[in-house]
């Protein structure tokens, strides 16, 4: 297991909040022989002592021990690209 400082920036007030968390994939190894990561983004629905739980937008709920966090933050809110009505395309 790696040894790693908390990550400040996720914790019990990022609930309700989008954020994005990388954390180690336990057993593989990365491409320079270090540990594997995987990242989630989504909305934080719960913050315990041993997890941090991301519903991410398709609905699928991901539950990643704390313990295995390396990084992560509050990330912008998801915004849709919107196609303007007024495009060239659109246009006789």
């Amino acid at each position: 297991m790696v040894n790693l400082p908390p990550t400040p920036l996720l914790g019990p007030d990022c609930v309700g909040l989008r954020v994005v968390v990388r954390s180690i994939v336990p057993g593989e190894t990365g491409p320079t022989g270090g540990p594997a990561f995987t990242d989630v983004i989504g909305i934080c629905t719960e913050w315990t002592d041993q997890d941090c739980v991301i519903t991410r937008s398709t609905g699928e709920v991901v539950r990643v021990p704390r313990a295995l966090i390396v990084a992560g933050k509050p990330a912008p809110a998801f915004e849709r690209k919107r196609r303007d009505a007024g495009t060239e395309r659109d246009q006789p």
